[in-house]
């Protein structure tokens, strides 16, 4: 069944299609018409937006620039490995010098933990108030296979207070020094938390296995 359509041509216009068949090449042009152009030169606007960064020139990131920290050179006795070469008696004249920088008598306290003996334990326990060397005479003192070092850092206890006390308490507790259990457990119920903990911890070490 073909469907035909009729129109008035009043105005001596073409005759219009009579069927859907003759509409089908007028609505092949419309739609072609109606398609969106693009310059061929160039992407449309979709794509150019699609397109990967990474074909973009990147640009080189600056570097920072590298800083040379030269040794550290003592203007009295000299580069580290001077000082460390030093003999157990020139490493405790560094302590006993006034003049000597922290730095130098840092250096004589790491070498005496390994040369060290009892003539040196008098100059390292006066440093264990020195806010910033007591680390370090503790470190020297506590390798030595001495009593004396025992008795110092007993000593050294009621002068203490805060970190500096902490770190007594633990060179003791490293040594397992038995006479100190008295003196650490008066230091228990200490005001400063971490005071009691380190004796605490100190008296586990220093008494004897049950």
């Amino acid at each position: 069944m073909t469907l035909r359509v009729t129109t008035n041509n009043e105005n001596g216009r073409g005759a219009a299609p009579r069927s859907f068949n003759d509409w089908r090449p007028l609505s092949k042009e419309i739609a072609r018409m109606s398609r969106p152009r693009f310059n061929s030169a160039a992407p449309p606007p979709l794509a150019a937006a699609a397109m990967p960064q990474a074909q973009q020139p990147q640009q080189a990131k600056p570097q920072p620039e590298r800083v040379v920290i030269p040794p550290m050179v003592d203007e009295k006795y000299g580069r580290p490995a001077e000082i460390m070469a030093l003999d157990p008696a020139r490493l405790i004249a560094i302590l006993n010098d006034p003049e000597a920088s922290v730095y130098a008598k840092a250096k004589a306290c790491q070498r005496l933990a390994v040369v060290g003996e009892k003539t040196a334990v008098p100059a390292l326990a006066s440093l264990l108030t020195h806010p910033q060397l007591a680390h370090y005479a503790r470190f020297g003192l506590e390798p030595i296979p001495d009593p004396s070092v025992d008795d110092a850092l007993r000593a050294a206890l009621p002068r203490l207070q805060g970190l500096l006390l902490v770190g007594v308490i633990n060179s003791i507790g490293r040594r397992r020094d038995a006479k100190a259990i008295d003196a650490l457990a008066k230091l228990l119920h200490h005001d400063d938390r971490d005071v009691a903990e380190a004796a605490a911890a100190a008296l586990a070490r220093c008494r004897p296995p049950l």
